[in-house]
This record gives C-alpha cells, structure tokens and sequence, in this order.
C-alpha cells in the first residue's frame, strides 16, 4: 500500500488545528479537525491523534486481532473521554472539540469510524464515492427535508457540527466497512480541502495523475487556489 500525506494551514488562518496520523504499520489512518476556544481546537486534535497512537502502540497481539471497529471505537472512545477531562479542568480549552475520521485497512477491508464532518472517499475505476455522513447542521436539515442537498455547501448551518470528539463524556460514533480492490485509492481529508472542491473535481484530479506525491499536492493547490479558507489536511492511499 502506498502512503501521501500533507497539512497545510491554508490562506487565512494563523494556525493549523488540524492533525493527522498514519501508522503504516497498523494499517490506521486519522484525520482530525480541531475546534473551540483559545488554541482550544489545536490541543483537541493533538489530544485525539496522540491518545490513539498511543493506545495503539500499548495493544497486545490479542488486541490485536480484535474486530478493526472495536479498536477504533475503543481508540476514540478513550480520546473523546480525554478531550473533555482536560476542557473540564482548563477553562481555557472550554468546549474544545475535535472531528475524527480513522481508517483501519487489513487484508483489503476497509473498516471506518467517524465523528464531525472530516471525510473519507474511495476512488475506484475513475469515480468517487463519499462513504461516511458529515455530523453538520445542514446535513441534518437535508435529511429532515428541511433544505436541498445542492443547497448545503452554500448554508450557514453547513459548519455547525451536532456531533464532535470531547463536548460531551460520551460520543456516537458512526462506522462503515467496505472491501477493497487493487487500485484503489482512500482519500480522508478535513472540510478544509473537502469545502473547497467537489467530488467531481477532486475526481478530476486523481484521474491526473498515478503518482500520489503529485495528486496530492495538485488538491491542495486546487483548494488553496479557490480560496484555502480553512486549514487543509489530506491522506491518500492506494491498494
């Protein structure tokens, strides 16, 4: 499996409040999308990605073998838990919160957790397709009927999150799994790369080119060069 990843803070923001992890060797992937207070977002993101290396690190080859959704759902059950402790007790981090999306590949299963509106995609024969659901507002407003889907990019309510890492003691996570075929490519990125470009441009791109070094840095510019509102943070992979 090849590996590309980038972090950039963008055009407009003074800091980076994203983070990211990728462990080769475990086959995990996470991209998390700070938020909150005072350089509260950033100390939520760098929580998120240090707690589960961490956790990741301490399992024993039996953990190991457990079920990819349980590790996942264990990893940020515990970084959720942690966030919140440390907003509890600094009330300067008040409300700090985090998104999370995290892929775990074995064996071409793709497993998925996700909370907030970080996203992941597989690129397969040319298309792409968004497997998980952003926890958003206007999300939700699409579903209640309540706006059209066309409409939700455009919406104020598109970037208030009902769903976040550390806001609460508990967090729902969602999870999807999917099978994996040579060739493909997994893309997780935070709303800074996916707000700026839609599916079908990113498509675009990725059909560019076979080098994910270039495919990478051509989404980012792209992104940048519409506007690079937010911080932009991309992971992409081939099977």
């Amino acid at each position: 499996m090849d590996t590309a990843y980038i972090s950039d803070t963008g055009l407009l923001r003074k800091n980076n409040e994203d983070h990211y992890l990728v462990m080769d060797e475990y086959g995990l992937f996470v991209v998390c999308d700070g938020m909150g207070g005072h350089k509260g977002g950033d100390v939520a993101s760098k929580i998120a990605v240090n707690c589960i290396e961490k956790y990741m690190l301490n399992l024993n080859t039996d953990s190991l073998s457990q079920n990819p959704i349980s590790v996942l759902n264990t990893a940020i059950n515990k970084a959720n838990r942690l966030i919140w402790s440390q907003a509890q007790e600094n009330p300067q981090w008040h409300e700090m919160g985090t998104t999370i999306t995290a892929a775990m590949i074995r064996k071409k299963q793709l497993s998925v957790a996700n909370v907030g509106d970080s996203s992941l995609y597989i690129f397969r024969n040319g298309k792409l397709k968004k497997t998980t659901r952003d926890h958003t507002l206007a999300e939700k407003m699409v579903a209640d009927g309540l706006l059209k889907n066309e409409e939700k990019k455009s919406s104020g309510y598109n970037h208030i999150l009902t769903r976040a890492l550390g806001i609460q003691e508990e967090v729902v996570i969602d999870n999807f799994e999917y099978r994996l075929y040579t060739g493909d490519l997994i893309l997780l990125c935070s709303d800074g790369l996916s707000d700026m470009l839609d599916d079908k441009e990113m498509a675009t791109i990725l059909n560019q080119d076979a080098d994910l070094q270039k495919n990478i840095k051509y989404l980012l510019d792209a992104a940048l060069k519409k506007g690079g509102y937010d911080n932009i943070t991309i992971i992409l992979l081939r099977i």
